[in-house]
């Protein structure tokens, strides 16, 4: 009888049981904090034993700490409630998110807290592998300069970005931002700070801070939609962003809605993004013609100008919002045949035009016959996007060394 290999295996799956206990309260502790033992355990299902002891040892590590949580009332005994938080200082994250003139870097503690960001005006479109790579750099280095402290504190990086990525989360693949495609973005980063590096769809980390922020409205199922200069959706099923096999997934803008239609920046036509995206309401609200290559981007200036044209009474401004519409409405029905439907939410500077374009959108979904009655999926609007990236950029990453320091991490260096 192997009674060595066997206590060898009991070891292994009692270390496992610990980590994923480790892991449990710390995910309870971030969630919300300051919270107490006895609210870990109810949050949790472990027994208070368990609490206790996990909590001592996080304590001893300096990742939580105690926060005084008021004082006992009139009709209680004893001390003032003690509850635990993350302690801000374990470590710093930073979040690195690229647009089409705008390249911004924010340094987050293990709070979440924001210590610092650097933002630079920067064409994509016009730069080089190289240059890219440098500017990235530069503006990490800038934002963590600016947070002060030991630079051996960061100790993740999410780079959100728009375009595919690898589903390893390491290369941008395409962008419609630069023309430089397979971008190994990951390794620039990670050679440069010597932290583990997370590329991400722009998109997916919208949905990753709805999902943080608002789990009441946005759980386990639902979609966010980009109206930018692009479109894109993140999309949550089951509790998990849904992605492809070997890349970041919901091309969302980019599937077909008018097959040989309006030209999209993608180069193809007909997608969605080539009805619904601000480039596609400006020219057919201006008149223009659907295929030359799209201009812009434009500011949310430029939307609301057209929605207030349409409710003045131009019809042609009145025309592209409902075709807009008609393009998320339909895309949406074609998503939700495979999925089910789910709650929405609508995203950035094009949200400006969805008190004219929703009964387009509705229509389409109703004209699906599958859906019978389920005629009032709940959509709810964000007009900013750029927040919701950095936020949902710091969360992926904090998240993602909670696991590390759950798993046993080394020592961290304090921010």
């Amino acid at each position: 009888m192997d009674r060595g290999g066997e206590t060898h295996r009991k070891m292994v799956r009692s270390d496992d049981v610990r980590k994923r206990n480790r892991s449990r309260i710390l995910a309870a502790i971030r969630r919300a904090s300051p919270i107490s033992r006895t609210e870990i355990a109810e949050e949790t299902g472990l027994s208070a034993a368990t609490v206790s002891a996990i909590v001592s040892d996080l304590m001893a590590e300096d990742i939580i700490g105690p926060v005084a949580n008021g004082a006992p009332s009139a009709n209680s005994r004893g001390r003032p409630k003690v509850a635990l938080a993350v302690n801000p200082d374990t470590a710093l994250v930073a979040a690195v998110t690229l647009d089409f003139n705008v390249l911004a870097a924010h340094v987050f503690d293990y709070a979440g807290r924001m210590r610092a960001e650097h933002v630079v005006a920067f064409e994509a479109r016009r730069a080089r592998r190289s240059g890219l790579r440098s500017r990235l750099i530069d503006s990490a280095s800038a934002a963590l300069a600016k947070a002060g402290g030991p630079r051996r504190a960061l100790r993740r990086i999410t780079a959100g970005m728009q375009g595919t990525v690898d589903i390893d989360g390491r290369t941008l693949l395409w962008s419609p931002i630069t023309p430089v495609r397979q971008q190994p973005i990951s390794n620039w980063l990670r050679d440069a700070f010597d932290v583990p590096v997370h590329v991400a769809n722009d998109c997916d980390m919208i949905a990753h801070a709805l999902h943080w922020r608002t789990p009441d409205l946005f759980g386990d199922n639902f979609a966010a939609i980009l109206l930018s200069h692009g479109v894109g959706m993140g999309l949550f099923q089951n509790g998990r962003l849904v992605n492809g096999t070997q890349s970041s997934g919901m091309e969302f803008g980019h599937m077909s809605f008018v097959p040989g239609g309006a030209l999209c920046r993608c180069g193809s036509r007909g997608c969605v993004e080539a009805y619904a995206g601000d480039y596609a309401m400006y020219r057919a609200a201006n008149g223009n013609r659907s295929d030359p290559p799209p201009q812009g981007p434009f500011d949310a200036g430029a939307i609301t100008a057209i929605l207030e044209r349409a409710e003045g009474g131009d019809a042609t401004a009145r025309s592209a919002i409902e075709a807009a519409g008609k393009a998320l409405g339909t895309g949406l029905a074609s998503v939700f045949a495979l999925l089910d439907p789910v709650p929405v939410a609508l995203v950035g500077k094009g949200v400006a035009a969805f008190s004219m374009m929703e009964s387009s959108i509705r229509r389409a979904l109703e004209d699906a016959a599958q859906y019978g009655g389920r005629r009032h999926i709940p959509i709810h609007c964000f007009p900013d996007e750029k927040e919701l990236l950095q936020q949902g950029c710091a969360i992926s990453a904090l998240k993602a060394l909670d696991e590390e320091i759950a798993n046993g991490t080394p020592r961290l260096a304090t921010a």
